[in-house]
């Protein structure tokens, strides 16, 4: 199996560019209503605590990270009543919330096998939420084919170092891919994992690719993601 040693061989050939600051900030209250379908995916139940960043797709669908709705503890996927969504999530205001009703993993995804190259790019989950969000209240993204290497793409986040407010992170270029699996050259931490990743298409933003985990090379950043067009239809076939 491919490891991500292996991989970053193969795809980091360029430099590696300097991390601008205004490249990497929190949202404004108004900058806020472009990304309200991006929300909160929190895990709360007697034992453990955790969140992620997760986006909807449709009123009652939120695309996040496999990894992100499994249990360190047991391996197994949580409870879908023990997993919240909540839209918009800003400084103790949301404009949605929903306990998920049905979690739906990659058929391909195994938390035991780690790092191997297949599983990040299998790192993808679909919840179904027991009330949907309305869309005037969040208009949720469609999902858009990758636009190749090089090009900018926008990251939004909810890190665990900025947990109460989106992150925007511009300039987030495609490095490398190779079959489902992206390597970006963007600064993740905790939090961001299920983040969304945006390309603008024919005027419109349009998702991408999913955040699975983060690495550094030779002191470059490197995030990497799920690449939405070569996996999410393993998950939406299995959609009851």
């Amino acid at each position: 199996m491919l490891r991500l040693a292996a991989l970053l061989m193969l795809l980091l050939t360029a430099p590696a560019p300097a991390l601008e600051l205004d490249r990497l900030r929190m949202l404004s209250a108004a900058e806020h209503e472009a990304w309200r379908a991006v929300g909160r995916v929190n895990i709360a139940n007697f034992k453990e605590r955790g969140m992620c960043t997760g986006t909807l797709i449709s009123p009652d669908l939120v695309l996040t990270a496999a990894h992100c709705v499994i249990s360190d503890r047991t391996g197994v996927p949580y409870a879908p009543g023990n997993i919240h969504f909540v839209a918009g999530w800003r400084q103790g205001q949301r404009v949605g919330h929903s306990l998920a009703s049905e979690i739906i993993i990659h058929s391909q995804y195994f938390p035991e096998k780690g790092t191997e190259l297949e599983q990040i790019g299998a790192d993808l989950a679909v919840l179904r939420l027991a009330s949907p969000i309305p869309e005037e209240k969040a208009p949720y993204f469609s999902v858009a084919p990758s636009p190749g290497n090089g090009e900018p793409l926008t990251l939004i986040s909810y890190r665990r170092d900025r947990a109460h407010a989106l992150t925007r992170q511009d300039g987030c270029e495609i490095i490398g891919e190779k079959g489902p699996v992206m390597a970006l050259g963007c600064d993740v931490t905790f939090g961001a994992s299920g983040s969304p990743l945006f390309a603008e298409i024919e005027g419109e933003r349009r998702l991408i690719g999913v955040i699975s985990a983060m690495s550094r090379s030779r002191g470059r950043a490197i995030a990497w993601a799920v690449r939405l067009d070569a996996a999410i239809g393993d998950v939406l076939y299995r959609l009851n």
